[in-house]
Order: C-alpha cells, then sequence, then structure tokens
C-alpha cells in the first residue's frame, strides 16, 4: 500500500488527526475533512478481519479503523455510504464510539468540490454497494486489481476517496477498492513525512 500523490498547487498533505474516544467530541474540523471510525459490530468485525488478511507488518496499525464519513459543514454533518445508502447524519452519533478526524489541506474551492460531490451522491440517493463489496473483498483477500462495481454505488470509505479526488488526491488504486485501513494509512502525517524525507 502507499501514500497517494498530492497536487503541488494546493498540497493534500494532511494536519495532525484529532483522536476521539469514546464520550470525546471533536472540536476541530472544517467543510471537506472526513473521520475513521473504529467499529464494534459484525459488519466492522468482518471489515477488520479482510483487513488483516491482506495489511502486514507496521501497516497492521490500521486495520481497527472500520468505517469512513465526510465531514460537509462546521456544525459537523456528515454524509456517509451505510447500508441503506447514502445518507446525511451527525458527527454526534459516534461520540460513544472512537474516532479520528482526518483534517486535509486543501483550498476553499477544493473543499467546496469535496463537499458538492457528496452532496451530489446524497441527491442521487445513492445506493451502498454491495457488488464493491464483493470486490473489495476479492482485493483483501487475493490482493487482486480486478475492480467491479456498479456505477453510482458506493461503499463508505470509496464515496470517501472518490470525494478527495477532488482535492488532487491520486491513489495507487481505483477508489472503488480503497477500504477504511487504505485511507487511514494514506492520511496518516507519519507516513507523508517519511515519503516527503525519502522523496
Amino acid at each position: 500500500m502507499t501514500r497517494p500523490e498530492f497536487s503541488t498547487a494546493e498540497p493534500g498533505a494532511p494536519l495532525l488527526p484529532q483522536y476521539c474516544p469514546p464520550g470525546v467530541a471533536a472540536t476541530e474540523f472544517d467543510p471537506g475533512d472526513f473521520i475513521l471510525v473504529k467499529g464494534t459490530g459484525v459488519r466492522s468485525r468482518l471489515i477488520r478481519l479482510g483487513q488483516r488478511i491482506r495489511i502486514h507488518g507496521a501497516d497492521r496499525k490500521y486495520v481497527d479503523w472500520t468505517h469512513a464519513a465526510l465531514i460537509v459543514d462546521g456544525a459537523g454533518t456528515l454524509i456517509e455510504a451505510v447500508g441503506t445508502g447514502v445518507q446525511e447524519s451527525a458527527l454526534d452519533r459516534y461520540t460513544g464510539k472512537t474516532y479520528s478526524i482526518f483534517r486535509i489541506t486543501a483550498s476553499d474551492e477544493d473543499r467546496a468540490e469535496v463537499v458538492g460531490f457528496a452532496r451530489y451522491a446524497l441527491g442521487q440517493h445513492a445506493k451502498y454497494g454491495p457488488l464493491t463489496v464483493v470486490s473489495i473483498a476479492l482485493a483483501l483477500l487475493t490482493g487482486s486489481k480486478l475492480t467491479f462495481f456498479i456505477d453510482g454505488q458506493y461503499v463508505c470509505s470509496s464515496l470517501v476517496a472518490h470525494a478527495l479526488e477532488r482535492t488532487g488526491s491520486v491513489f495507487d488504486r481505483c477508489s472503488d477498492q480503497i477500504a477504511p485501513a487504505d485511507l487511514a494509512k494514506y492520511f496518516d502525517p507519519a507516513q507523508r513525512s517519511h515519503l516527503a524525507a525519502s522523496g
């Protein structure tokens, strides 16, 4: 798993994530930032297992992140892909869980593009992508680069990845195959610093 490349005009190098254990609410975020959540339900456990099969070594620290959602305003409104499709919700719903806010560096125009994409998916009543889940599972289990999905359907992390492409982020695989653990690694400031030092 490698880091995405970022536009030199509007760098996407992330700021330090804000870690929020259960009972702690995030205090700093902007439209276009995103959250990663450490889920505890059955689906989250399956996602974690799949990520652990593919991700080894030092990168194992990222596999506990099992859900992703976009922040679309200063009040903490989220747009996320869940089992019932792309929905709007509130950041407060995750106060009882462990999550982190990943704060990107992007222009106001790029942030507006991220939010605009999320609101478009919401307005289209985009469905949750079960075929995308199968594609990601195949990639997790076999390392396959084969991707299959239905256009306009998303899982949580693919919705976030598609939106972040509007900031100049370029991922090393199709956005439909990006898992929550991938986002955690791609936007880990320590990884970005290491990449910059070695580049």
